[in-house]
Formats: C-alpha cells, structure tokens, sequence
C-alpha cells in the first residue's frame, strides 16, 4: 500500500539548498496544488537543509503567491541564522510561470525551565469510531480524495450555519505516523470556516499561514494511522477576506499545533 501524501511531498536534493519537486493535478484544490502539499514539500526541505532532529520547527509561515500548476518546480532554502539554540530558516518556490510561494520558519531546541502550562480544551466530541466518513461520492475539491473526512464540529459548508467546521481526518493509503509536513497537511485540509457561514457557493484561496507547533514531530510512542481532531472557528470576516483559527488535537485531548490563516473570499 503507498502512502499518498508522502508521495506529493517528496522532494529531490540538487544540492546547496536546492530542490525539485512537482505537483500533479490529482492533488488540485481549484486551480492549483492544495496548500498543504506545497506547504509540506517546504518543510521537508527545510528540515532535510537542517538535519537537525534535535532542533524541531516551532513557527512555519507561508505565502501562497499563485497557484501550484502542474509540474515539476524549484524549491530553495537558505538558513538565515543559526544559533546555539534557534536556526531561522527561509524558502521559495518557483515553476516557470513564476513565484508559487515564499515562506520562513524558526526551528529550536527545547529548553529546561521556564513556564509550563496548558489552558486549551478539546471541543467535546465522539470518538471517531462512532463518526461516519464522508461518502467518495460527496462533492468536494479533488486532493480530497486522499483523505479520510468524518465531519463532527460546526456546520457544514454553504449551509449558512455558525462559521466553525471540522471533525476527525487522517490520510488513506499506508499508514502514516504525524511528523511536521502531515500535521500541516491536516490542518489545512478542511473547508474554510468562512464557507460554513454562506449560504450559496463561493470560490476561496489561502492567503497566507502561519502554523506554531506545540510538540516536536513525530512523537515517540505515536501510532501510525491514527485519527486526528482538526477544528477551525472563523470569528471576522469583511472586504472580501476572512481569518481562520485551526487546531489540530490527539484523540487523548493533547493540543498538537495551531493555525491562523488568511483566507480571500472571491467572487
């Protein structure tokens, strides 16, 4: 069995922080690759630049300058600064129409001491073995079809509800443990909170994201394959763009990353 998101985020070294990489269309989200895939091939090569296990991403930013068409594209990374403690590293990618994205991250060391505390709750939901999935045959983007969707948070999309959505997710295919590039993926693979509030179709894009992490990723003890709790809640929305708070939760209620996005509502 293949492990398809692994497979659309590898990534080629050419060496001196160069990469290639590709998208196709069966991972497209509108006119181009879905965010999480080109989100994820970055990070894979900024930690492949890194290689540096003991110094995991803590903040990952992206700008999605235009869509990822299909084919083969450039990824370049530069370290801008290492410290004793915290690298900060930056990315491009470009295809040849031009610039897809650009995107920083800081990685860093855990440190003793210091504060330590946890004031999040998960949402009270049922366990995803008492979740249906969403049926192959529903509507939705196309990279979805790489992903296991039991919908149990807010209201569906369109349906002029409260702008919350999310429920249980995981990749189909091989099993997968959750390292950096997967939890990005997983974050971003719902609909926009803000589709939840319309009542008619309405066509969006990211913007731009920005993900902190929480736990350095993968985890030991981790089990490949297991159900993950994605939650997104969109509180302002005007001008033709709206933010979006995803979370991302283990099935024990431990909170693994968060997500503020900018979505652009189009017309």
């Amino acid at each position: 069995m293949t492990a398809p998101f692994l497979d659309a985020t590898h990534i080629t070294p050419l060496g001196q922080g160069h990469y290639r990489t590709r998208f196709d269309a069966p991972w497209y989200q509108g006119r181009g690759a879905f965010g999480g895939v080109v989100s994820g091939q970055i990070l894979r090569a900024m930690e492949h630049l890194m290689a540096d296990p003991g110094r995991p991403v803590r903040s990952f930013t992206v700008h999605f300058c235009a869509p990822a068409i299909e084919g083969e594209a450039d990824l370049r990374v530069r370290i801008e600064r290492a410290g004793k403690l915290i690298t900060h590293a930056t990315a491009r990618v470009e295809n040849a129409a031009g610039v897809v994205s650009v995107a920083s991250a800081t990685f860093g060391t855990p440190r003793a001491g210091g504060a330590s505390y946890f004031d999040l709750k998960r949402p009270e939901v049922p366990p995803p073995h008492e979740v249906g999935m969403v049926p192959e045959e529903t509507p939705m983007p196309t990279f979805c079809q790489f992903f296991e969707y039991r919908f149990c948070v807010g209201s569906a999309p369109y349906s002029g509800g409260e702008p919350r959505v999310g429920g249980w997710i995981r990749p189909r295919g091989a099993p997968l443990a959750l390292d950096a590039a997967l939890c990005v993926g997983l974050l971003d693979a719902y609909p926009p909170s803000v589709l939840s509030a319309m009542e008619a179709f309405r066509n969006v894009a990211s913007v731009d994201f920005t993900v902190h992490f929480f736990h350095a990723l993968p985890r030991p003890g981790d089990k490949p394959g297991a159900h993950y709790l994605r939650t997104g809640c969109s509180r302002w929305a005007g001008e033709g763009f709206a933010e979006d708070l995803q979370e991302l939760w283990t099935e024990e209620g431990e909170l693994l990353a968060q997500c503020r996005q900018c979505i652009a509502v189009l017309g």
